[in-house]
């Protein structure tokens, strides 16, 4: 049986063990290596190389392999997925700076490592002219051979690091373009219910933290079970694909457009007053009204085509599903009251012909 990250917790410990071995045969040297030759590998060796410095690379490369160890990626649950988004790319930006961090320590120390090793060499080469050298050679010449085996080993860690960069690199635009996916509309390319699920909670917590003003559209293409069934499914297509463009273009750019579920859309509106959302809505309708449909390539009317609009402010003390009811209801009155209109809950921010009807009203145009 495998275990995970067994593998990678060897080669650390082997590392550390080593460089150990190799700070320990240093200060050994000082006990047997008597005059010239002792002071003479002592200048070889750079002062700053203590041994603290070179348990601390071990303790690096320990840390390392844990570090590298896979973790299972955890779910994000159905409602917080911008939220979830923005955490995991600030974990991945620190993720990414911290191996960055580590694959320059080991490049500054793989430079150190290679002067060291030069050094040595020239002192191997000085030692064999020397007749009573020969034990200050042995050790001159194991010390070359453990030091080429770090560098090899530090080398290859670096690499690793490297590989293992590019692969959190790849498994976030992977993460990504895979959540994308799951957040958009296939047949309008806009947000789809579950992304509105997403920013309408968020947004209303956002609000409600901030005390900014929020608003909360829906609309709902009139009669279009009507240019359904007559024109077919591919124009009908066409023409949700047609009024979310205009939807997601007559929007500020914070504002978030969604499909909301068959022919109808939300609009979310953060920080909006009432009266500019409706002005907003209002705009989308009018220019939704003004335009003449055709059916291509044949060139068939399809005619006017309108929408009918509820929108409300989301008031103190409410919740998320609370303001959703009241703008489903404010829609629905839109359609009672003869469809292409725009409905609003408000008597005093907004424009009188967007106001929402008292009773009186309602009962005449039922």
């Amino acid at each position: 049986m495998k275990v995970p990250g067994l593998r990678w917790n060897a080669r650390a410990a082997f590392a550390l063990g080593a460089v150990t071995l190799g700070a320990a045969a240093v200060t050994a040297l000082q006990s047997f290596v008597p005059g010239e030759a002792l002071t003479a590998l002592r200048s070889l060796i750079p002062g700053e190389t203590q041994i603290f410095q070179l348990m601390l690379f071990g303790w690096i490369g320990v840390a390392l392999g844990r570090f590298t160890v896979g973790a299972e990626p955890s779910p994000v649950p159905r409602g917080g997925q911008t939220a979830a988004r923005r955490e995991t790319a600030v974990k991945e930006e620190k993720v990414d700076r911290v191996l960055r961090h580590i694959a320059k320590v080991l490049t500054t120390h793989l430079t150190d490592s290679e002067s060291f090793s030069e050094r040595l060499d020239g002192a191997n080469e000085r030692l064999s002219h020397e007749q009573s050298a020969g034990p200050v050679k042995d050790i001159v010449l194991a010390l070359i051979d453990d030091n080429r085996d770090m560098r090899d080993k530090l080398f290859n860690v670096k690499n690793q690091l490297e590989e293992s960069r590019l692969q959190v690199m790849q498994l976030q635009t992977n993460l990504e373009r895979a959540e994308e996916a799951g957040l958009r509309d296939v047949v309008t390319a806009i947000g789809n219910r579950r992304f509105f699920d997403a920013c309408f909670a968020e947004e209303v917590e956002k609000a409600r933290r901030l005390g900014d003003g929020f608003c909360l559209a829906l609309a709902d293409i009139d009669r279009f079970k009507h240019v359904n069934d007559r024109f077919g499914h591919l124009v009908g297509d066409r023409l949700l694909r047609l009024f979310a463009n205009i939807l997601a273009q007559n929007v500020r750019g914070q504002d978030k457009v969604a499909r909301f579920g068959g022919e109808e859309f939300a609009l979310i509106f953060p920080g909006a007053r009432l009266v500019d959302a409706v002005s907003a809505v209002e705009r989308i309708r009018g220019i939704l009204e003004a335009k003449q449909w055709t059916v291509e390539p044949s060139g068939e009317r399809v005619g006017k085509v309108t929408a009918s609009f509820g929108v409300a402010r989301l008031s103190a003390d409410e919740s998320a599903t609370d303001l959703l009811r009241r703008v489903d209801q404010l829609l629905h009155e839109a359609k009672v009251q003869g469809r292409n209109r725009v409905v609003a809950d408000g008597e005093n921010d907004v424009a009188p012909s967007s106001r929402r009807p008292s009773r009186d009203r309602r009962a005449a145009a039922g």
